[in-house]
């Protein structure tokens, strides 16, 4: 079979919350994409409470509880062992709100950027509940329309992140037209859901089920060519293998920053605060609800 339609039988990755930190690395640096955060290491989001294992999940979560004038604090985690290719499987109770000021998202990304390639999974800032997929790339990577039957619409083509007659470091993005994609719409859902994305030498998916919705082999030697229509397919005039490559698995809540910061007022939220960074730095409790609930991340191997 094609490794467009076999079924996946072996797991290149398994993350659990017994051993889901132990698999990711602290970034530490400055935020890439300017914004009003603090990446915090694990032993310091430990120890504050910002990471915890409950059990049977994992809560990624930011400081909702201090005033700041130099970045909220927060956490970016970077896996350890990179990919080329798979289907990459969360199960996920809770990720974080619909909240002004935010900026969370689940993603992979390869070295050299945009050389080898930026895949956004789940995306949104401020208020969003749909959820925003995008792909990042040098010149050379478009993507078509949606297929029949899919829950997303394409907003912009060229997946090259300096694209003439885009904005600045949009790609190509596809929005799922779904309310409870992203957000509050997502932990609205009984149980919260699960995003699968599927990474092949001819295309990317994306799909999303509330939980109570998703295929029963999604947990368990899945065949995504049973699953109908992704919510986002990024494929085209585009020679994947020529534009993705070793990447690392990235969870991050970030703050304000390149995309948050500039839509402040276009989001409506000049209601609570004048600028993004006056909301952030001085109303910590707005982010209690700012986390990630993980049961698990399995990366299946084509």
């Amino acid at each position: 079979m094609s490794p467009v339609t076999a079924a996946y039988t072996q797991v290149a990755a398994d993350y659990t919350p017994a051993n889901f930190f132990d698999g990711f690395d602290f970034f530490t640096g400055s935020d890439p994409t300017n914004g009003f955060v603090h990446y915090v290491n694990r032993n310091s989001a430990q120890s504050q409470g910002i990471i915890r294992n409950d059990g049977d999940s994992v809560y990624v979560g930011v400081d909702y509880w201090s005033y700041t004038s130099t970045g909220r604090q927060s956490v970016r985690l970077e896996s350890k062992q990179r990919f080329m290719r798979g289907l990459f499987v969360l199960d996920m109770q809770h990720m974080p709100g619909s909240i002004c000021g935010t900026w969370p998202a689940f993603w992979t990304l390869g070295d050299n950027w945009p050389n080898n390639g930026e895949i956004d999974i789940i995306e949104g800032v401020h208020k969003n509940v749909q959820n925003h997929m995008a792909l990042h790339t040098k010149a050379g990577c478009a993507i078509n329309e949606q297929p029949k039957g899919s829950a997303g619409s394409v907003l912009s083509s060229n997946c090259d992140t300096y694209a003439p007659n885009q904005a600045s470091n949009q790609g190509c993005s596809i929005v799922d037209n779904r309310d409870n994609s992203y957000g509050d719409g997502f932990n609205s859902n009984n149980g919260g859901g699960v995003y699968a994305m599927e990474w092949t030498e001819v295309a990317i998916k994306v799909w999303f089920w509330p939980r109570s919705q998703a295929p029963t082999d999604v947990w368990g030697n899945p065949e995504p060519v049973n699953w109908g229509a992704p919510a986002g397919q990024f494929s085209g005039d585009c020679t994947i293998n020529n534009f993705f490559k070793d990447h690392r698995i990235i969870f991050d809540i970030t703050f304000c920053g390149d995309w948050a910061g500039n839509v402040w007022n276009d989001a409506g939220c000049n209601n609570v605060a004048s600028t993004c960074i006056d909301h952030v730095s001085g109303q910590p409790a707005a982010f209690a609800n700012s986390y990630w609930r993980i049961k698990s991340l399995k990366v299946w191997s084509s």
